[in-house]
């Protein structure tokens, strides 16, 4: 692709020249700000963000105004993840051969479309409806907004550029809960999606200014539909088999057998792909150590971004812990997300002058650090011992959210920026729930483990597994439900092991994923330094 780049009073000056012609778009000389192409990617990453996890503020009023219950409320986190999984090499492959501004437009429109289904949904067929929609607009979205960043800044730059993403999606996750809170304290959960809505339709105008131009399309060659099938099929049942083991257990035929399925689609996949000659998935890309380090780097982040956020509210929320409600639970995060945000924000110009290799070494080795501080969590442990180590978790974390990309991205060719990102965010995806399930297997076998412990040392008959998940969890069952018809003695042991096994558990997930990152340090120095083959 014979694409001319020059730099001319703060604009990207871009020419678009043959690989364009017969794709639709005028050709000739065009001025993209690259300002404006980072405000209205970060803008639709923001979205992204906010909508992912203000969704669980909102979860209890949902339930209580539809009248559904906790399986229901699963699907609808659930399906939006199943279905963003299925779609976003699709979308990154789309944004690459019909331009990004075209896909992140549709992104955007088919995401609102879905967030206003949710907002009108009276019973959960339509609000499943809705989120399903909505996971095909984010698929759309999710790999434009880091690939128009490719295209817009020259590699120079590519540090400071995703290091503002990287601080836009590190507030976003941050602050969604905080959103989704009060909007649904102070007007109605409904108000979640509406706003969501609104704010995707205002980012689509902008977007229709601040994307035009764009470089780095490749001609129409048609969609791989086999490709995307066999991808649609296999990604999806392994998300499925991750998410459900703690709920059918890992050794059920039905967990199985969606590994299974997983594993037989992407052997086709690989087979497929590689005698196709336009394939969805060009899979010469998988032999660039950048990219796979960059994958590597994102599902360590991911492990930590969605893992600290779940756990933690599991633990601060716990009437035996902290007993923080939703809202003051995301609050005590805050510490974390002003963290992820400054290092987010900075570590960009370094990785510019430096290079990417040791500053994300570096944000590895904090984010350790970080875990291996809360494994230190007891009963006993107060907020003010806690907010200092999420502090340096959050450091890690936004050193690492969007740098790791940024080395992949910045070794891949412009053209194929869109699916270099949609193969980047399918690990993002996998990894949220991989840490969701295998954490929830560590959170609860040894929270119960203690928690037992301490009722055999008070002569209390242990409880079942049903009763110590739900009291550990706290879903359905209180600490006052369990106590009843106890005498004080038991009451007490109950209690105590309660707190004891729910920080314990924290502390242990917090362990496990403290001691993967130590492990990952030398693979991404490794990677990162060997020579592309590209």
């Amino acid at each position: 692709m014979n694409l001319g780049r020059v730099r001319s009073a703060g604009l990207l000056h871009v020419t678009d020249h043959a690989a364009h012609r017969g794709t639709g778009e005028r050709a000739g000389p065009r001025d993209v700000p690259p300002a404006a192409v980072l405000t209205t990617g970060c803008a639709a990453l923001f979205l992204l963000g906010v909508n992912t996890t203000a969704i669980n503020a909102a979860l209890p009023a949902i339930a209580g105004d539809l009248d559904i219950g906790a399986t229901a409320l699963g699907w609808a986190v659930g399906i939006y993840m199943l279905v963003v999984a299925a779609l976003v090499v699709v979308g990154g492959r789309l944004g690459d051969m019909l331009g990004q501004r075209t896909v992140l437009t549709a992104g955007l429109l088919v995401f609102a479309v879905g967030a206003v289904l949710v907002a009108v949904c009276t019973a959960t067929p339509l609000l499943l409806v809705g989120r399903f929609v909505q996971g095909v607009g984010a698929a759309l979205m999710m790999p434009g907004t880091m690939a128009v960043l490719r295209l817009a800044y020259p590699p120079e730059r590519q540090g400071f550029a995703q290091g503002v993403w990287g601080a836009v999606a590190g507030i976003a996750f941050a602050v969604g809960p905080l959103i989704g809170g009060v909007l649904t304290d102070e007007l109605s959960w409904r108000w979640v999606w509406w706003g969501s809505a609104l704010w995707a339709l205002l980012v689509t105008v902008a977007g229709q200014y601040a994307l035009r131009g764009l470089p780095g399309r490749e001609p129409w060659t048609g969609l791989d539909v086999p490709g995307a099938l066999l991808l649609a099929v296999a990604l999806p049942a392994l998300v499925l088999a991750f998410q459900q083991i703690p709920v059918w257990g890992a050794g059920s035929p039905a967990v199985v057998a969606a590994f299974v399925v997983a594993a037989v689609g992407l052997a086709a996949l690989v087979a497929v792909e590689s005698r196709r000659r336009s394939p969805l998935l060009h899979l010469r890309l998988l032999r660039e150590p950048a990219l796979i380090a960059a994958c590597l780097g994102t599902c360590v982040n991911a492990l930590f971004l969605i893992g600290l956020l779940y756990f933690f509210n599991l633990y601060a929320q716990a009437q035996a812990a902290l007993d923080y409600s939703a809202l003051l639970a995301s609050a005590a995060l805050l510490p974390y997300g002003a963290c992820v945000f400054a290092a987010s924000l900075l570590i960009g110009r370094l990785c510019d002058r430096v290079g990417f290799r040791l500053p994300v070494a570096g944000g590895l080795v904090c984010a350790a650090v970080g875990a291996l501080l809360l494994a230190r969590t007891d009963a006993a442990t107060g907020y003010a011992e806690l907010w200092p180590a999420t502090a340096v978790l959050g450091i890690g974390v936004g050193i690492t959210l969007s740098s790791p990309s940024g080395a992949g991205l910045r070794a891949l060719p412009p053209q194929h920026a869109g699916e270099g990102a949609g193969i980047i965010n399918v690990v993002r995806y996998l990894a949220a729930a991989l840490v969701v399930s295998i954490g929830t297997l560590v959170f609860l076998s040894t929270g119960a483990a203690r928690l037992n412990a301490r009722l055999a040392e008070a002569g209390v008959p242990p409880r079942d597994d049903a009763r110590v998940d739900r009291l550990l969890t706290g879903v359905g069952e209180r600490l006052s439900v369990v106590e009843q018809g106890l005498g004080p003695v038991a009451r007490q042991a109950v209690r105590e092991g309660a707190a004891a096994g729910i920080a314990h558990g924290f502390a242990m997930v917090m362990l496990w994923l403290g001691v993967l990152t130590l492990l990952s340090i030398p693979a991404w120095l490794l990677l990162v330094r060997t020579p592309s083959r590209r």
